[in-house]
């Protein structure tokens, strides 16, 4: 896209549209006040709020389901394994939070089953992203790198593994392992700068953003395993996943 075409398309918000300023740290008010009165506010009247545009926030999953295979040409003993599911928004703070702690869980027993069927500590990942633009999107994934000739064998782990937490085997002792490091990411959010930025940064426009931070630790603490096998149960149905095999491309 040119230049031209961006400024076309977003030129009017430019010019017109709300604007919110969030400013974090050892600052002194009045000056703060002062600055942003000689810069932003010297600019001529803008709408106060900011346009929801509700009508484009739409945004669907694929249903191409199932395998896809792709290629790369880096270190040919090298391979991806990847699952995507189409979850939800992040509208309702609960099913975030415990579907962030259901991530967290899936990669500690993603983790033990890759060790115990491979036999190797390959480092899995998992993660969720519930979307705050898009209505009812959001999406669930997990990953594992492995040697190409443990491809099959990792994916019959993964199998096992959603299986097993799908049929309700979960202990306390995982869930809590799992949940620890939220707890403590939220603990040190407001020990820097940038967290107080990511919650500062809409504090007016979505102030009731500051309640679900002010909240979030409670919900956590009282998420239980029948709340995450639940969740799997409702989401990560292996058949409706999208798997990515990346391999490496034959004869480089």
């Amino acid at each position: 896209m040119s230049f031209a075409q961006l400024a076309s398309r977003i030129g009017e918000r430019l010019k017109s549209g709300a604007i919110e300023l969030a400013l974090v740290g050892d600052i002194d008010e009045q000056m703060a006040i002062d600055a942003v009165a000689r810069t932003l506010g010297a600019l001529p009247v803008r709408e106060a709020e900011f346009n929801a545009r509700e009508e484009a926030r739409q945004r669907s999953f694929t249903g191409s389901r199932g395998i896809h295979s792709l290629t790369h040409t880096g270190e040919p003993d090298q391979a991806l394994v990847q699952l995507v599911w189409p979850t939800r928004d992040d509208s309702d703070l609960a099913e975030t939070l415990k579907l962030s702690l259901l991530a967290r869980v899936v990669q500690v027993l993603l983790d033990e089953q890759l060790r115990e069927d491979l036999g190797k500590t390959y480092s899995p990942g998992a993660s969720s992203n519930p979307s705050r633009i898009w209505r009812n999107y959001g999406t669930f994934s997990l990953s594992a790198s492995v040697a190409t000739d443990n491809v099959e064998a990792t994916r019959a782990a993964v199998r096992a593994m959603l299986d097993s937490l799908r049929n309700g085997v979960l202990d306390q002792d995982t869930l809590d392992r799992a949940r620890q490091p939220l707890l403590e990411n939220h603990e040190n959010l407001l020990k820097s700068l940038g967290g107080w930025m990511t919650l500062a940064d809409r504090a007016q426009s979505e102030a009731d953003r500051l309640d679900r931070h002010f909240a979030s630790p409670e919900i956590l603490k009282a998420a239980t395993p029948a709340d995450m096998i639940a969740l799997a149960q409702r989401y990560l149905a292996p058949e409706q996943a999208v798997e990515l095999l990346v391999l490496p491309k034959t004869g480089q």
